[in-house]
C-alpha cells in the first residue's frame, strides 16, 4: 500500500488559505478515482507556527478486499510533497524531517513572512533566508521555490491558488492540468483572479524546473530594497539634499530617507539638526550609514502625536481600503485601539510641569482616569477629530517631558560615537549600532534606553575596543530583562 499512496504536507499560515488548499487537492483527487483522507494540526497562533495539514492519497483501483488505513500524521522520512507558504515554514518542515533528498518534492514560495520572535527580537532577529532556502536545495529531491506571494498579489489573488498551480507544473500528482482548473472553477470562489494566479505560477514552477534540468542553479540573494530617488520641491528640501551629497556616497541614500521622516515627523528644521549631527561624523561611509539609519528611528520616537498622525493619514485609510478588497462605494469602518499610560501624558506637558504631575500623587491619579483602552472610530468626524488634534500638538514637541528626556538619551549616546570616531573608527561604529535597541514605544522602549544607557556607562568607566563592544551588544540581546549585560557592566 505504501508504494501506492501519494503522502502530502502543507504548511501555510493562517489566513493563506492552507485549508482550502487541502481542500482542492482532496477534491479534485477524489473526482479522478482516489481515496483520501485529510487531517490538519493547528499551530499554536498565527506567527508562533503554521498550521500543518495532512493528506493521503490511494488509488481506489489499488484497493483490495479491505479498505486500506490511512495515516493521520505525517511521518519523517515518509513524505512524497510539502508544501509551503512561506520559505521559513519549508525551513522547519526540513528540521523537522518531513523532506528527504530521496523522495520529497518540496515547494515553498520564497518570501518572508517575520515571526513574532523575529520582530521582538532586539537587533536584527531575522532569519537567513539564504541558508534556508540553501538547505532546502540540499534537503529535497526536488525544490521549487519562487516569491508565489508576488504572483497572488499581482493577480489580486491568495497564495494558495500559487501554490496550486505550482503543485500542477511538478506533475507529480497523476493529475491533468485541466483536472486542477476544474477544481478551482468548482470551488467558485474569485475563480478568474485563483485561475490567473494558478496559470502564473504554473508558468513559473515550469520555468524554474526547466533551468534546474538544464544545470542552472537559483541563487537566492537577500532582497535590499532600491536606492531612494534623492529630489526636493522645495527650497528648504534642495538645501537639505545639497548637504547630504556631501556625505560618504554609501549613507546618501539612508540619510536622505532619514530626513524625509524627520521633515514630515516634525518640520525641515528637525530634519536640518539631523544632517547637521551627520556633518559631525568623520567621512567613514560605514560609520555614517549606521548613524544615519539609527539617528534618524530615535529622533523620530513614537510620542502620541506621532502615532494620532499615522493613523489618519490618507495613505492608510486607502491601503486598508485596498487590503479588505472594499469597493469606493463600500463603507469602510476602521476601529483604533489606544491604550496610553500616564507617563505619556505627562511627556506631552512642558518639562517643568510634566515632571511635576509625574511625582505628584493626585495628579498621577487623575490622569489615570483618562489612561484606559479606549476604541476610537477614525471613519467617524469625532474620532478622526479627536485623532486630528492631538496630532496636531506636535507643533508644540520641542518643549515638552518626553523630546527633552529623549534628547538627553540620544545626546549622550551620539557624542560618544563623535567622540569616540576621533580614536577608534572601529569601535565607533560597534558603538554606533548599539542605537538599534532603541525602539518602539512604551515598556520595550524604555528597556532598550536601559540598555544602551549601561553601554555607555561601561564604556565611560574604561574604553571598550570593537570586540568588546560587539560582546556587550551580544550581551543585551541575550535575555529578556538585560539581566546579563548588567552583570558584565557591574562585574
Amino acid at each position: 500500500m505504501s508504494a501506492a499512496s501519494i503522502r502530502i504536507v502543507i504548511a501555510a499560515l493562517g489566513g493563506e488559505g492552507g485549508g482550502v488548499l487541502g481542500k482542492w487537492i482532496a477534491d479534485m483527487a477524489d473526482r479522478n478515482g482516489y481515496q483520501t483522507q485529510t487531517t490538519s494540526v493547528p499551530g499554536v497562533a498565527q506567527r508562533t507556527g503554521a498550521t500543518i495539514y495532512y493528506l493521503e492519497l490511494f488509488p481506489r483501483s489499488a484497493i483490495a478486499a479491505a479498505a486500506p488505513v490511512l495515516s493521520m500524521f505525517p511521518a519523517p522520512g515518509d513524505v512524497d510533497l510539502v508544501i509551503c507558504s512561506e520559505i521559513v515554514e519549508a525551513g522547519r518542515m526540513v528540521q523537522r524531517g518531513f523532506v528527504t533528498p530521496g523522495r520529497t518534492t518540496l515547494i515553498s514560495s520564497t518570501h518572508r513572512s517575520y515571526g513574532i520572535a523575529e520582530k521582538q527580537h532586539w537587533a536584527d532577529g531575522s532569519a537567513d533566508k539564504l541558508a534556508i532556502a540553501t538547505v532546502c536545495e540540499e534537503s529535497a529531491k526536488r525544490f521549487i521555490g519562487f516569491d508565489m506571494q508576488a504572483t497572488a498579489r499581482a493577480h489580486d489573488s491568495v497564495i494558495n491558488a500559487a501554490l496550486f498551480g505550482a503543485i500542477a507544473a511538478t506533475q507529480l500528482l497523476p493529475f491533468p492540468r485541466e483536472a486542477f482548473e476544474q477544481t478551482v472553477r468548482d470551488g467558485k470562489i474569485a475563480i478568474e483572479s485563483n485561475l490567473a494566479t494558478f496559470a502564473a505560477a504554473f508558468a513559473q514552477a515550469e520555468q524554474h524546473a526547466a533551468s534546474l534540468a538544464a544545470g542552472a542553479v537559483e541563487q537566492f540573494v537577500p532582497e535590499t530594497p532600491p536606492e531612494p530617488q534623492r529630489s526636493a520641491n522645495s527650497e528648504a528640501g534642495r538645501a537639505l539634499l545639497a548637504r547630504i551629497e556631501q556625505l560618504p556616497e554609501q549613507a546618501r541614500g539612508l540619510a536622505w530617507l532619514g530626513a524625509q521622516r524627520l521633515a514630515d515627523y516634525q518640520d525641515n528644521r528637525y530634519a536640518a539638526d539631523y544632517v547637521s549631527a551627520l556633518e559631525r561624523l568623520p567621512a567613514d561611509a560605514e560609520l555614517v550609514a549606521e548613524s544615519a539609519r539609527y539617528l534618524a528611528l530615535w529622533m523620530a520616537f513614537e510620542d502620541l502625536p506621532r502615532v494620532a498622525q499615522l493613523k489618519i493619514r490618507s495613505s492608510r485609510f486607502s491601503r486598508y481600503r485596498e487590503e479588505v478588497k472594499a469597493g469606493a462605494e463600500q463603507p469602510l469602518h476602521m476601529v483604533e485601539f489606544l491604550h496610553p499610560r500616564v507617563e505619556e501624558f505627562c511627556g506631552l506637558m512642558p518639562r517643568r510641569l510634566g515632571l511635576w504631575a509625574l511625582s505628584s500623587t493626585p495628579m498621577r491619579k487623575l490622569l489615570g482616569l483618562f489612561a484606559k483602552p479606549r476604541h476610537f472610530r477614525t471613519n467617524h468626524l469625532s474620532g478622526f477629530l479627536a485623532f486630528y488634534l492631538v496630532a496636531g500638538l506636535r507643533r508644540f514637541r520641542r518643549g515638552s517631558l518626553a523630546f527633552h528626556e529623549e534628547q538627553q538619551h540620544r545626546q549622550r549616546w551620539f557624542d560618544a560615537v563623535v567622540e569616540l570616531a576621533g580614536q577608534d573608527l572601529a569601535a565607533a561604529r560597534e558603538l554606533a549600532r548599539c542605537g538599534r535597541f532603541v525602539k518602539g514605544y512604551s515598556d520595550t522602549r524604555e528597556r532598550g534606553l536601559r540598555r544602551v544607557s549601561l553601554i555607555l556607562d561601561a564604556h565611560t568607566t574604561s574604553a571598550r575596543s570593537a570586540e568588546q563592544l560587539v560582546a556587550l551588544r551580544e550581551l543585551a540581546v541575550a535575555d529578556e530583562d538585560g539581566a546579563a549585560l548588567r552583570a558584565a557592566v557591574a562585574g
